[in-house]
């Protein structure tokens, strides 16, 4: 009389298999999970660039920039705290001005590279 059925090797075996896969599915499912993450924090990032770029186009950092250089701050967007160091560089061309901003998460200023770096250019036409 045959019975039928697996041993006991066959079913280990396969239960290596089966765990074998569905770790790499959860690895997958995190280093996306954190992809995720970095995409929102860099492009939450340029937003705090871009709007702090436009207040400089404005005018709105002039008085600072007669006091210094370079203008460091925080913005809170999206309830997460943003620092950000906005400086004017002159350029050849007395009527233009070079203005950069690096954007940090907040905290992590001294111990990483920026999230984003934006440049621009703005005209003055007082000179």
């Amino acid at each position: 009389m045959k019975l039928a059925g697996f041993t006991l090797i066959e079913v280990l075996v396969a239960l290596a298999i089966i765990s074998i896969g569905l770790l790499a599915i959860i690895k997958t499912a995190s280093q996306n999970i954190q992809n995720t993450a970095y995409l929102q924090d860099k492009m939450t990032a340029m937003w705090v660039g871009e709007q702090v770029i436009n207040e400089a186009r404005v005018g709105l950092y002039q008085s600072a920039f007669a006091i210094e250089q370079t203008v460091k701050r925080a913005t809170i967007m999206l309830g997460k705290e943003w620092a950000w160091n906005l400086k004017q560089d002159t350029t050849p061309n007395p009527r233009i001005n070079k203005i950069s901003i690096q954007v940090f998460s907040k905290g992590q200023e001294e111990n990483r590279p920026p999230l984003i770096y934006l440049e621009t250019y703005v005209y003055l036409p007082g000179v």
